[in-house]
């Protein structure tokens, strides 16, 4: 009796096109950039990362400002300073990068304000909005990472 397998060569590409995949900083690219993003709606929508309202302004300030809905702007800065990096394949992050703050107070940099924002310290109410939930982190690795590979496989 005489077996011959085939087909190896081509399982051999495939699982070469998936450690590619897994070696390359492309996937964690699309993961934090949607993380990014994610922040950015729900931060101009007035939530935290729960998908809960911001505590309100408060009334002198509201007024002040001559708005109610939280979005967390005043100068713009620190969320234009929204940043995100890639330090591996496996690894991201998306953070406040550090600037310069501009009020009338004084300069503080936008990372603390971000803090601040999201400890709720002080006088501040607690409006955590850099950070994603499990849920919503487990969906953006299945886009970038499992349905591709599945795709790799031609399973999609």
């Amino acid at each position: 009796m005489s077996i011959k397998i085939t087909g190896i060569k081509e399982s051999v590409r495939t699982f070469r096109r998936i450690e590619s995949l897994l070696k390359s900083k492309e996937p964690m690219e699309g993961v934090i950039e949607d993380v990014k993003k994610r922040i950015e709606e729900r931060t101009a929508a007035g939530k935290d990362y729960r998908g809960r309202r911001f505590d309100p302004y408060s009334e002198a300030y509201a007024k002040r400002k001559k708005k109610t809905r939280v979005d967390l702007r005043d100068s713009g800065l620190m969320l234009e300073s929204l940043t995100t990096k890639v330090i591996n394949p496996r690894h991201g992050r998306v953070f406040i990068k550090p600037a310069k703050y501009s009020r009338k107070k004084g300069k503080a940099r936008t990372d603390m304000v971000a803090q601040i924002h999201t400890t709720g310290s002080g006088k501040q109410p607690h409006r955590e909005f850099v950070n994603i939930t499990n849920n919503a982190l487990n969906e953006m690795v299945k886009k970038h990472y499992d349905d591709r590979i599945l795709r790799i496989l031609g399973r999609a």
